[in-house]
């Protein structure tokens, strides 16, 4: 295994949108994610679009929007496109593969309650006009964590970067100029065995990167990540992984620990202000804001903004926990 990945060249061609579906493979998907936390703007997106596995035509987009106000927007919606990542809503690109991508949002969003999405489904929450054009630019090589190439089965690209453009909300534009983190995989995927998640990341003023991920299903145990410090990048594996206990984000501080070939690092984190939005995972994939707790099997995704600090140096990054409801105490 390379100790430092940033020698490890990988073909931008494979982050581009997926043009043929495998007939093959009636559970395959390609998903595209993306995080930013600007504090001066006092804005911070999670954002999703993704292949529905009942017809790999249809995208599904998912946009979490917190306001500089405290209020909470949200989106979920449809649309087909065969070849594009886009519905009517979205249009997500690469403008240079594995280093400059676009992500475009223009339609509504509901405002939203998160206390009340603890207790139900998102509902007819009122609707309003909400848009973002925003362009990511990457601080660092592109992680490849399967070392995937053109003939692969399944990849996984995440990078650091710098997030810049417009945000709009009720006719107010907000500036947006932060750092930022994304990813684009293709695989087969089903949140049907899933047991937890976990995914933290965040990238530092200084250019440090780090990212985690934990998944669980059954008797297998993923713990992949990375960390980048000086212009090199690491293969890094999470030996401490932040937990959930309920569907509002606690506990909403603690340290994230990843070993490296070069050492240990531990990273503190605290959620922003407590702020947080649970949505739920449907099956065999999609995602919808709030929870419906008639199945305590169902599983649940809590987004929070995060502030990290890791050798003094403070970021802002975004902190992904998803487990059981019969496993929160709510």
């Amino acid at each position: 295994m390379h100790h430092d990945l940033s020698t490890v060249e990988t073909d931008p061609v494979i982050d581009l949108i997926r043009t043929q579906i495998p007939d093959d493979a009636p559970d395959w998907t390609e998903n595209i994610a993306w995080w930013m936390h600007d504090p001066a703007a006092g804005i911070a997106i999670y954002a999703h679009l993704g292949r529905l596995q009942s017809d790999r035509t249809i995208w599904e987009g998912l946009s979490l929007i917190f306001l500089p106000d405290g209020g909470m927007l949200v989106n979920r919606s449809l649309g087909v496109s065969p070849t594009a990542a886009r519905n009517g809503e979205y249009d997500y690109r690469p403008l240079l593969p594995a280093k400059l991508w676009r992500f475009d949002f223009d339609g509504v969003a509901q405002r939203v309650d998160p206390r009340a999405l603890r207790q139900r489904p998102l509902g007819d929450e009122p609707f309003e006009r909400a848009a973002y054009a925003l362009t990511f630019e990457a601080v660092q090589p592109v992680f490849n964590m399967h070392q995937s190439d053109a003939k692969s089965e399944r990849m996984h690209l995440e990078h650091g970067g710098r997030i810049k453009g417009m945000v709009t909300i009720g006719g107010a534009r907000h500036a947006i100029d932060c750092t930022g983190y994304r990813d684009h995989s293709v695989s087969r995927r089903t949140f049907t065995t899933l047991d937890t998640e976990t995914r933290s990341n965040c990238v530092f003023p200084s250019g440090r990167v780090f990212s985690i991920l934990e998944v669980s299903r059954g008797e297998q145990h993923l713990l992949e990540g990375q960390v980048h410090i000086d212009g090199v990048m690491q293969f890094a594996r999470p030996v401490g992984v932040p937990e959930l206990t309920d569907s509002a984000g606690a506990p909403h501080e603690g340290v994230i620990s990843v070993e490296t070939a070069s050492g240990r690092h531990d990273i503190k984190w605290q959620t922003i202000g407590q702020r947080f939005v649970p949505f739920q995972l449907l099956r065999p994939v999609g995602m919808r804001p709030g929870i419906d707790r008639s199945d305590p099997e169902n599983m649940v995704a809590v987004q929070c903004p995060a502030r990290f600090e890791w050798d003094g140096e403070v970021g802002f990054g975004w902190m992904e926990r998803t487990r059981p409801l019969k496993a929160l105490c709510d």
